[in-house]
């Protein structure tokens, strides 16, 4: 979160990773960063931009402005990067209740859909399984996404164990194009925020269990680091990147 987007690109190639997930709160900000990236990648560096926020407001309804501002200058990044993915989330949104999210979110994520199919970009929904957004289990998502089709699906394992570590027994796991591999500490899981995050298997949360899940419903990858713990940004990108895959490694069958 703290190096440029093109180093972290020629870190992960040195490294021995397949590429990276770009972060739009660099991007959208930094047109040069933008462009010194684009001039690096090759094709199939970077999988997805994370990401854009579905925005509801407080009566679930989608905040359609909003939304199409957000998804104007990310589907511009995912265009100079060769990004085929961009990354929707739910919103944070407390008080919100789920029945009354769903509806707006499904608005939000056709409108999604629509302007990136344009654009020649597919959209990847991701859950949160913080406790104060509506969208925050297997379950939800399923129903939020039930029967709109060209949504793909991304799931983290910090987000699945925040959630309740359930089997993903109503979860389209043949939609998912991206599992992200995380871990966390002891805390109660409702409680968990990113910052938390620490490398795979050294953490808490069931990875096998929900390895084993998705290997029993056929999926085998690609997986993907994510690295939010601000402590982490304190060392050598080099040596986190060097210490993710090792972890990442020894995690996966």
């Amino acid at each position: 979160m703290t190096t440029p987007t093109q180093r972290v690109l020629e870190i992960a190639r040195d490294t021995g990773y397949a590429g990276i997930e770009a972060r739009a709160e660099r991007l959208v900000t930094d047109s040069a960063e933008v462009r010194a990236t684009a001039e690096v990648a090759r094709p199939n560096d970077i999988l997805t931009l994370n990401g854009v926020a579905l925005t509801v407001r407080a009566d679930g309804r989608v905040d359609r402005q909003l939304l199409e501002t957000d998804l104007g200058s990310r589907l511009r990044i995912c265009g100079d990067l060769g990004s085929p993915y961009l990354l929707a989330i739910p919103p944070r949104a407390p008080g919100l209740a789920t029945r009354r999210a769903i509806p707006g979110t499904r608005d939000a994520l056709e409108l999604a859909r629509d302007r990136a199919d344009t654009a020649g970009i597919r959209i990847a929904f991701e859950f949160l399984g913080f406790g104060d957004c509506p969208i925050n289990t297997p379950a939800i998502a399923a129903e939020t996404v039930d029967g709109i089709d060209a949504i793909d699906l991304v799931l983290d394992s910090c987000h699945w164990h925040a959630s309740g570590s359930q089997p993903l027994e109503s979860y389209p796991v043949d939609r998912i194009v991206l599992v992200h591999l995380n871990d966390a500490p002891n805390k109660p899981p409702r409680q968990i925020e990113d910052a938390d995050r620490v490398l795979p298997g050294e953490g808490v949360i069931r990875l096998q269990d929900l390895l084993h899940d998705l290997a029993a419903r056929g999926f085998a990858g690609p997986w993907s680091l994510e690295t939010f713990n601000p402590k982490y940004w304190t060392e050598a990108p080099e040596q986190i990147a060097r210490r993710g895959l090792a972890s990442l490694t020894r995690s996966l069958p």
